[in-house]
């Protein structure tokens, strides 16, 4: 069940941000939503999760439109590996967390895309694209991660209740 309702997410965030997102710019600016989902999902549930999701939303994504397969892909994975791993113990209901971690990934993530898709190609005007790209999309994505990571909390808690309660029946039998 849980990979069905994840299937779906990965989906329905491939539509909404490939469709609707590309005409809510500003300043030029598109969301990443498929990382602040990987974000969100790795940290609610567990590091090796989180890079499994990571690399599927990014495969799906390096697909249709990146020019380099597998760089997206990389980068979600690793994203939503080290998004999940020291983060256990912490209160899922807290939302201050989680909104530092997608601000903190954000740059990140779009840091290593400009290394690997403009830096090692010769462009190097780090400073411009720092100002117009990576600070704007870390901004439109804190934004938006308060909402996104409350749905996506919603939807862990019933996928994880209904786990659990399959589980229970399965022991009594």
């Amino acid at each position: 069940m849980r990979v069905l309702v994840l299937s779906i997410i990965i989906l329905f965030n491939f539509i909404i941000q490939s469709t609707i997102l590309s005409h809510v710019q500003v300043f030029g600016i598109i969301p990443n939503t498929a990382l602040i989902i990987v974000v969100t999902y790795a940290y609610l549930r567990d590091d090796v999760e989180g890079a499994i999701f990571g690399f599927c939303t990014g495969l799906l994504a390096d697909i249709f439109f990146g020019r380099i397969i597998g760089v997206s892909a990389l980068l979600l994975m690793l994203t939503g590996f080290f998004s999940g791993k020291p983060f256990r113990d912490f209160y899922k209901e807290n939302y201050i967390v989680p909104i530092i971690m997608i601000g903190a990934a954000s740059i990140v993530y779009e840091f290593m895309f400009y290394v690997l898709n403009f830096l090692l190609l010769g462009r190097v005007n780090f400073f411009r694209y720092f100002a117009q790209i990576i600070l704007p999309t870390a901004a439109y994505n804190l934004v938006l991660c308060v909402f996104i990571y409350r749905m996506i909390y919603g939807i862990n808690r019933r996928l994880e209740a209904r786990e659990a309660k399959k589980k229970g029946f399965m022991k009594k039998k």
